[in-house]
């Protein structure tokens, strides 16, 4: 059995990638939905056109996200980064010139092909540093960074309006914070060194073809895309629509964007629990399909309740959901046939396959909101939240103590 590597820079990378992560995927983003009130007002825009125009960026990601893992399994996890973190920067705060619905679609929608390029690689730089003894527990510190970054903008964005004038200002403000991110990455990032095993598998690696044919002729990779493209839907639309339907049962926007963040925080504690537990057992799927399940329940109590209740299922809603996802990214990564060295293009794929959902799924819940009444919406997503569920338990288990993964460990440091 190989001995796994560990090389000594892999910690400074987690954190580069926890800070892209923090600031690019959670905060930039995230600082739209608390603003879309004052959005709504100022353009007169209905809960489908909202639906639709935060779909936009998930709809960018689509065509790219594809092409971005496999240029990073190609060319290099930080060229490819490098470019993509300036163009979510110049994009991210071009968003506060949009003056009515198609332009803030638009500058959604050019956002989004940035971020083809940048969320899928961000697991990959995990799959590029860490081997199986601490993968899960980099992939929860790494996912950490998005859902951190989430309930600040979610926090933030409404006082901050306030603060520095209109919703525009808060656009700007988090394309100069990308702007710092992408001069960090730039300065300090590097490349993992072909050393060990890892000089082994370059030895190894397939080309450009064999590559997508050997990640896309494995079951569990489609099984794990149409399972994120609800999960990455439903995520897309709560967080999405959530804020505006609390201001219309009365709620400041101050007020919705606190509660709405407040899932985040407890995402956290789930982020480090469940791949903690994950890696202790050697399990993956025992953390990921209950408590997904328990997802989908606590989704469809939200229009009927109020108060401390609802804040209660929220946090414990967010809870459940951040132990879940850091598992599915290790799946990915320690499917022999995949490892580091195809990760980008299984994330590639994976992430376009979120998108899709990120996209279809908002404009469908908004849709469903305007026609049917707001509540019927988030029973839409509860309803849908049983297909991941399904899909899950037909992957093949990858943890280290699963019967017939022996082998799967040293073939994916």
């Amino acid at each position: 059995m190989a001995v796994e590597d560990k090389p000594a820079y892999r910690w400074p990378m987690l954190a580069y990638l926890f800070l892209i992560g923090l600031i690019v995927n959670g905060f930039v983003v995230y600082i739209l939905p608390p603003v879309f009130p004052r959005i709504a007002a100022q353009m007169d825009l209905s809960y489908a056109e909202l639906g639709s125009a935060w779909g936009a960026f998930a709809l960018g990601t689509v065509f790219f996200s594809l092409v971005g893992g496999v240029a990073a399994d190609r060319v290099g996890l930080k060229k490819v980064l490098s470019v993509a973190l300036i163009g979510a920067a110049v994009m991210g705060g071009v968003r506060g010139f949009a003056v009515d619905y198609l332009t803030l679609w638009l500058c959604a929608f050019f956002m989004g092909i940035s971020f083809g390029f940048l969320g899928p690689n961000l697991s990959k730089g995990v799959a590029m540093w860490f081997g199986p003894s601490e993968l899960g527990r980099a992939n929860g510190l790494m996912i950490m960074g998005p859902s951190l970054g989430m309930g600040l903008g979610l926090l933030l964005s409404a006082p901050l309006a306030g603060v520095l004038g209109d919703w525009q200002q808060v656009m700007f403000l988090g394309g100069g914070l990308a702007v710092a991110i992408w001069l960090m990455w730039v300065v300090a990032a590097r490349e993992r060194p072909p050393t060990g095993a890892m000089a082994e598998l370059m030895k190894t690696r397939p080309g450009l073809w064999q590559g997508l044919r050997r990640v896309f002729t494995r079951k569990e990779i489609w099984l794990l895309c149409f399972a994120e493209l609800i999960i990455g839907g439903r995520i897309a639309a709560v967080f999405g629509l959530l804020p505006t339907f609390l201001v219309a049962k009365g709620m400041t926007d101050t007020q919705a964007g606190v509660m709405v963040s407040l899932a985040n925080w407890s995402s956290l504690a789930g982020m480090f629990v469940g791949p903690w537990f994950s890696d202790r057992i050697g399990l993956r799927k025992v953390f990921v399909w209950p408590f997904l399940l328990v997802n989908a329940v606590l989704i469809g109590l939200i229009p009927v309740l109020w108060g401390w209740p609802l804040y209660l299922v929220w946090v414990v809603n967010g809870f459940f959901i951040g132990a879940a996802l850091p598992q599915l990214r290790s799946i990915v990564m320690e499917l022999k046939e995949v490892g580091p060295l195809l990760a980008g293009s299984a994330f590639g794929g994976i992430s376009t396959f979120s998108r899709i959902g990120g996209f279809a799924v908002p404009w469908f819940m908004g849709m469903v909101m305007t026609g049917a009444g707001a509540a019927t919406g988030f029973y839409f997503l509860a309803a849908i939240g049983v297909i991941p569920v399904a899909l899950v338990l037909f992957v093949r288990e990858t943890g280290h103590r699963a019967h017939g993964a022996a082998g799967t460990a040293t073939d994916v440091t």
